[in-house]
């Protein structure tokens, strides 16, 4: 095979390309299997990062012409879809495929994208109506593919809504400098489609064929494979510069993985902050949750944090740093938690220690007679 000279396309490789042009065709723009679809989105990234021009553009309409979600966002990457094709002079070629598209598809089985850039073709080709004429003649049947996507429940200022009516609006003007009877023709139904939509007594059918209006969404969608699907979904939420090339980022956010440095914010950050769901504590509120507790314990407990304190005395002859004091709460809750681990004697304990008490008062009577003092040494002391 023939080397290149420079970037000039060899005859060799122009013979193989169109003897396997059948395969290119298949890979590129066919999108019926997830492999065509890997491949088409692919080469959209490409087209897009080489960006349209007056010899590609062909191309760009091709790959619209897909109607798949995947190559269409791929290929407009952050541009309009309206005035995707603005920098090109509109010709005959290219407005007769962007309306064979808007009519070979039915209202909602066309890629809002793609409805917008086909769209954008016809209003830069017919902005002024005459002139747009004479490039390419229009028919009743465009009008009527125009019309067809019109969605009378939206409001006017719905996208797509607002630029079709731009575009049957311009089309009523038809004829005004260069008047044909064909062209009034056209500009009256124009105005009828327009008509039908703001008049709420009328609907779309009443100027448009009832199957043009058959709403069928597109069932034919293929998506790629899901390792695929998400290697371009976290590229395009990738940060790009001014020129559209990726902004170089950590490992660890290509990854998907929190950095070291987010980790220590994040602790740091949830050690400042606040308990959630915790109130403030008053400072009455542990004393009134510690006088419910029996007033012998609580008495304890006062005692044993009062001792635990160093009297004025002892801390007078000397001098030694001051401790940091706790907070008033903390001590409440230490003498809570004493309170609490103490045992409580039950009832049932109280009542079986005061039953031997009771049976030894029962065996002793009480005789009438007090009982004889004793002498302080043990001796009983004699009658006088």
């Amino acid at each position: 095979m023939a080397g290149k000279n420079g970037f000039a396309i060899s005859e060799s490789d122009r013979r193989l390309i169109r003897e396997h042009s059948y395969y290119i065709r298949e890979a590129l723009f066919s999108c019926l299997t997830e492999t065509q679809v890997e491949s088409s989105v692919a080469f959209a990234r490409y087209l897009s990062r080489f960006g349209l021009n007056s010899e590609n553009y062909w191309l760009f309409m091709r790959l619209i012409l897909t109607n798949n979600p995947w190559v269409i966002d791929e290929l407009l990457h952050d541009r309009d879809p309206r005035l995707l094709f603005s920098t090109i002079r509109p010709e005959a070629e290219l407005i007769e495929a962007a309306f064979e598209a808007l009519f070979s598809r039915h209202p909602e089985e066309l890629y809002p994208k793609a409805l917008e850039a086909l769209l954008g073709i016809i209003q830069s080709a017919y902005f002024d109506p005459d002139d747009g004429f004479r490039i390419r003649k229009l028919s009743i049947m465009d009008i009527n593919a125009l019309g067809k996507f019109l969605k009378k429940n939206e409001p006017q200022e719905e996208s797509h809504n607002r630029l079709i009516l731009e575009i049957l609006d311009r089309i009523t003007h038809l004829g005004e400098y260069y008047g044909e009877p064909d062209k009034s023709v056209l500009g009256k139904h124009a105005f009828n489609v327009r008509f039908a939509y703001f008049d709420s007594t009328r609907n779309l059918v009443d100027a448009i064929p009832g199957p043009l209006l058959v709403r069928f969404p597109d069932r034919t969608g293929v998506q790629p494979e899901d390792d695929y699907a998400d290697l371009v979904s976290k590229r395009r939420d990738r940060k790009r510069d001014a020129q559209g090339r990726f902004m170089k980022e950590r490992p660890a956010e290509l990854s998907g993985k929190p950095s070291v440095d987010s980790v220590f914010n994040a602790a740091l950050s949830s050690s400042i902050a606040p308990a959630p769901n915790v109130s403030p504590v008053s400072m009455s509120e542990p004393v009134e949750q510690a006088s419910l507790k029996p007033e012998p314990l609580q008495r304890e407990a006062l005692n044993e944090a009062k001792n635990a304190q160093p009297s004025r005395e002892q801390t007078a002859g000397r001098s030694q740093p001051r401790k940091p004091e706790t907070s008033p709460i903390l001590k409440t809750d230490t003498i809570q938690r004493k309170i609490e681990s103490a045992p409580i004697k039950t009832e049932r304990q109280t009542q079986k220690k005061a039953e031997p008490a009771r049976a030894l008062s029962r065996t002793t009577k009480p005789t009438g007679k007090p009982a004889p003092k004793q002498a302080p040494n043990g001796k009983k002391k004699k009658k006088g």
